[in-house]
């Protein structure tokens, strides 16, 4: 085989694959255009980024090998908003308030979204505790420790937190108990953690998931 041959075969080959991304790409964010989100619903939103995967999905998630952060969502005003708590400058807040778009962010390679059928006392203490949180200064919880202030969270710990208010018995999510291996251990300055995985709503049934799309894989 001549290596002109070759080298147009590899050509061909990799302009399909780019071809198969960019229409892959297409197709998933017209079906994020096209969702329809309903009143009186919870959603969860999932997003997974390659940075973090390797530290938190493989190491510290349950089940879900993808998603590495979580917020929560209703529809108000007939738009989305998500609740979320990051990682940030100490100067600001660390609840976010996003829609869809903003949510996903550049860096994420992955989305869940994933919802439960609400009564209306159980959304309108949904809106009530998010526009509370959305009013005070809220501080990523670098320790990883439950049971503190209130207002000192990471963000499946917030999004636990919040379903908790909503409906204690419902929503009676587990936090997990891990042994650290001696990385953690020195970071966190413990032999254990005790932890809500960025997939805790997972367990159970109460959460089905109604769109998932894995983007750009270059993306990191």
């Amino acid at each position: 085989m001549k290596p002109d041959f070759i080298n147009a075969k590899q050509s061909c080959c990799c302009l399909l694959t780019l071809l198969l991304l960019f229409t892959f790409d297409a197709i998933s964010q017209n079906s994020i255009d096209n969702l329809k989100f309903e009143d009186n619903t919870v959603y969860l939103f999932s997003r997974g980024t390659k940075t973090k995967s390797g530290l938190i999905a493989k190491k510290f998630n349950s089940n879900d090998r993808y998603i590495t952060h979580v917020g929560i969502g209703f529809v108000e005003n007939n738009k989305m908003r998500i609740y979320n708590v990051i990682d940030c400058d100490t100067t600001k807040t660390a609840l976010v308030i996003d829609n869809l778009k903003s949510f996903v962010c550049e860096k994420a390679y992955y989305l869940s979204i994933w919802k439960c059928k609400s009564n209306k006392q159980e959304f309108l203490k949904l809106k009530k505790i998010c526009h509370e949180y959305s009013s005070r200064k809220v501080y990523f919880d670098y320790s990883f420790k439950l049971n503190e202030k209130d207002n000192i969270l990471y963000c499946s710990e917030f999004c636990s937190r919040v379903l908790k208010v909503i409906n204690s018995t419902k929503f009676n999510f587990h936090p997990k108990k891990m042994k650290l291996e001696s990385f953690y251990r020195a970071v966190l300055s413990r032999d254990e953690l005790l932890y809500y995985p960025v997939d805790f709503f997972q367990e159970g049934k109460l959460f089905s998931k109604i769109f998932e799309a894995n983007f750009n894989a270059e993306k990191t």
